[in-house]
């Protein structure tokens, strides 16, 4: 598990789109200044342990807006 603070370009030459598709589960907790939000992934169903807890990604308020900032640049939306 992690908790993401901030996020950096990181220019690289080859980027692929991975070959497993999985369902992104969320939830939050806290609240104000200190509210988290959390991302988990399961195996998919090709795995050893299908079904068990994969990755979990963890986003405070802050690294929250900049994904937010981050999507609307390289993505194109807007407000």
């Amino acid at each position: 598990m992690t908790v993401i603070k901030s996020f950096q370009r990181l220019d690289r030459r080859t980027f692929k789109l991975q070959p497993t598709q999985v369902i992104g589960h969320y939830g939050t907790f806290g609240d104000g200044a200190h509210r988290v939000l959390q991302i988990d992934t399961l195996g998919s169903d090709v795995r050893e342990k299908p079904r068990k807890q994969s990755q979990t990604i963890q986003l405070t308020r802050d690294s929250a807006e900049q994904l937010w900032l981050l999507l609307g640049k390289e993505f194109g939306f807007s407000k």
